[in-house]
């Protein structure tokens, strides 16, 4: 585990403590909402990226650590956003915001996170690296907003799928490690590197993530299981079962979900041999996100990042 690496370990406490500082609000309610997403978690790999980032170039932990908490603040938001529109009922184990204090006040205190984030960045950013954020958060925008348009839709292409979840996941994941060698001093091409391999390690985890919405449990995935399909967000599994032989079948099963919960859809998944065809997509990003990374110079982020890289692979949750 890359966890117990004693500089990241270091700078990731920093970081909770920046997150702490910057969650703070006297609006009781909005402050019960902040505690409890910071004491929820999550892998915090956004952050981390940030971190790995700078240690390509001349790192300065004042100047990283707080980019790197804005990057995780931006993320709680989406969250947030994306947990309301999907009506999602539980994230990593606990009642959704929205679930447990209304819809509007779940939007304020997204909106509310944004503001925090983006004053976090301007007392540490330079204009290029304001745009580049806002840049990203206009992709992850355009993702979201193509997977509401693509919602129940059994013609949704292979291209289209991986077309919004470069926006909705990777560019986050793209612009976290870029913009911690940015801040660190790196050159123009050394950050597009970073930033190539922090969108094929963002695409590999988000198809990892919609396998595992089939074949993960509640609880270590953290949602209900089959929620993404439920809802009408059809991934890269059924997406394959759909342009298989078994699409009649498939387009049945996906009419059955609601009655069955997906036993239907599972079955004919498993006839499809879609999984593993998935999973072998997931690992060519895996694949080529290690060979670009081990072209950077040696140094304990690329070391760190190889091993985020290869837990890709066998994540379970």
């Amino acid at each position: 585990m890359w966890m117990d690496n004693e500089f990241l370990l270091g700078e990731m406490q920093q970081v909770e403590i920046q997150l702490k500082k910057a969650l703070k609000t006297r609006n009781k309610t909005v402050q019960d909402a902040m505690t409890m997403l910071q004491q929820s978690g999550g892998k915090r790999l956004r952050p981390m990226l940030t971190i790995l980032g700078g240690t390509f170039g001349d790192y300065v932990s004042r100047d990283i650590v707080p980019l790197a908490a804005s990057l995780e603040i931006i993320h709680m938001a989406t969250l947030i956003h994306d947990d309301i529109i999907d009506d999602t009922k539980t994230r990593r184990g606990s009642e959704t915001l929205h679930s447990m204090l209304g819809r509007d006040v779940a939007v304020y205190t997204g909106d509310f996170l944004f503001t925090r984030a983006f004053l976090l960045i301007s007392d540490i950013a330079e204009v290029k690296l304001m745009k580049d954020v806002s840049k990203a958060m206009a992709y992850i925008c355009e993702g979201e907003i193509d997977q509401n348009e693509q919602r129940y839709s059994k013609g949704t292409t292979v291209k289209q799928y991986l077309k919004r979840i470069s926006g909705k996941t990777a560019a986050l994941f793209a612009i976290s490690l870029a913009a911690g060698g940015y801040k660190s001093g790196c050159s123009k091409k050394m950050m597009n590197k970073l930033g190539v391999i922090g969108k094929d390690i963002g695409m590999a985890f988000q198809i990892i993530d919609d396998i595992l919405d089939f074949t993960g449990s509640e609880s270590s995935i953290g949602k209900p299981a089959f929620n993404d399909v439920i809802q009408g967000v059809y991934t890269l599994p059924v997406i394959f079962a759909l342009n298989s032989k078994y699409k009649a079948e498939t387009e049945e099963a996906l009419d059955q979900i609601q009655n069955d919960g997906g036993k239907s859809l599972r079955i004919i998944l498993e006839k499809a041999e879609v999984i593993e065809k998935t999973r072998g997509i997931a690992l060519k990003y895996v694949e080529k996100a290690r060979i670009k990374t081990l072209e950077l110079p040696d140094t304990v982020g690329k070391e760190i990042i190889l091993k985020i890289i290869d837990q890709q692979v066998n994540r379970k949750f």
